[in-house]
């Protein structure tokens, strides 16, 4: 959904990689990221977060869902409910095309005003729409016109977007050529807006569990749960050498590939049945996926001949180390891994899924303590070669692979 909302910003996104942030917006990014990550679980008891909807080939992932569609938002300021369209039309829009994904009028904006590691106020707003299926037609419109940029390798038609000098990366490293005098007509999408109500009966009590919450919680120390499972690999995305290799960018457009494939039939299920899991912990900052209520993850294999799950441990340990991680943070004790397979002969066996429990589940929490120790320690002493070593199957693709010291012919480390 966000590609829609800015479409020549969303042209460039997959083309050009972007210069460093600096690190004073860095900071800033940082700390909306963490509240963001905070604000889920105190939403509501019952809510469910990170919700993936899909619907005729438009792709949204709502930040929470209760009896309404909710968007969470970090700003420097709160905006006051009339003037949203004004000045920011972004968070209506995003809204708006929740609702209409869901067939449902009313959606809730919540805007968190983002300090380091506090929250300095939160505004409440119910939004109500009227006319859903013109949201929709826009909403595809726009897709077209994206889609049709990427064919012809041409931004040109796209318009200009609202981030014109307002701190876009494009603009200021001189990639997007927009010289402020494009046009684009009014938005549909902001002329269905029916009411915007602000509810400070919300807000109020959202604001003293969310600042509860974030006395008890310490920033995170690691950013992936891949970071454990390959601890090496961890380092030197830390602290890459100066030889480092460039990691190139995507080809235009959205790539129709095999995880893509499979990433969309897992996510076209009944709303809700693919949804973020509450986390007992901040580490790492990435948000586990559930799918049915237990953790998944997502896999594509280039092996020859598919698992079998008696022999899934022995060849690729690593599935099973990330999913009892994931298990560990959101206190499950079994969960699911979903693989397609580029090369299966037999189109039964293109994708399989396998269930696995974890007994007892505290080894994988020990081990996650003891990984992320040695982490923290090579970080501090300039150590890596402490590290348990990455599976040899990594070491071609790896842009660390002259400076790291795990080698072509190193045996598997994940056992």
């Amino acid at each position: 959904m966000t590609d829609l909302l800015g479409l020549r910003r969303a042209y460039w996104r997959p083309l050009v990689p972007l210069p460093p942030v600096p690190p004073e917006r860095e900071a800033r990014l940082e700390a909306g990221r963490f509240l963001h990550r905070v604000v889920g679980p105190v939403l509501a008891p019952d809510v469910r977060l990170e919700v993936r909807v899909r619907k005729d080939g438009l792709v949204g992932r709502i930040d929470a869902l209760t009896d309404v569609p909710v968007e969470v938002k970090t700003a420097t300021l709160a905006v006051d409910p009339a003037a949203l369209a004004d000045d920011r039309p972004e968070y209506v829009e995003q809204l708006a095309m929740y609702c209409a994904l869901l067939g449902r009028p009313t959606g809730r904006l919540v805007t968190l005003v983002a300090r380091e590691t506090s929250v300095g106020g939160v505004r409440v707003v119910d939004l109500s729409f009227r006319d859903l299926p013109a949201i929709s037609d826009e909403m595809h419109r726009r897709a077209d016109r994206l889609r049709a940029a990427w064919g012809r390798r041409d931004p040109t038609d796209l318009g200009r977007c609202r981030w014109f000098s307002r701190g876009c990366e494009y603009q200021d490293a001189e990639v997007c050529d927009c010289t402020g005098e494009e046009v684009d007509p009014p938005s549909r999408i902001l002329a269905a807006v029916a009411s915007a109500d602000d509810r400070p009966d919300i807000a109020g009590p959202l604001r003293e569990r969310l600042e509860r919450a974030l006395a008890s919680t310490p920033p995170p120390s690691v950013d992936r749960f891949r970071d454990l499972v390959y601890p090496r690999r961890a380092y030197f995305d830390r602290r890459p050498p100066p030889d480092a290799e460039p990691t190139p960018s995507r080809a235009p457009g959205p790539a129709s590939s095999l995880y893509a494939d499979l990433l969309e039939a897992v996510e076209s299920g009944p709303v809700g049945e693919v949804a973020r899991l509450p986390s007992r912990s901040t580490d790492p900052a990435e948000e586990v996926g559930g799918f049915r209520g237990e953790p998944y993850i997502v896999r594509t294999s280039r092996v020859r001949v598919p698992h079998r799950a008696e022999d899934l441990l022995a060849r690729s340990p690593q599935y099973a180390l990330e999913l009892g991680f994931r298990c560990v943070a959101t206190g499950r004790t079994a969960g699911r891994v979903i693989v397609a397979y580029e090369h299966a002969l037999d189109a039964r066996d293109r994708v399989r899924v396998f269930e696995a429990e974890f007994r007892p589940v505290s080894v994988f929490a020990r081990l996650w303590r003891g990984r992320l120790g040695e982490l923290e320690r090579a970080l501090a002493e300039h150590a890596p070669e402490s590290l348990e070593a990455c599976p040899s199957w990594m070491f071609e693709s790896c842009p660390y692979r002259t400076a790291c010291g795990c080698g072509p012919a190193d045996p598997r480390s994940q056992r």
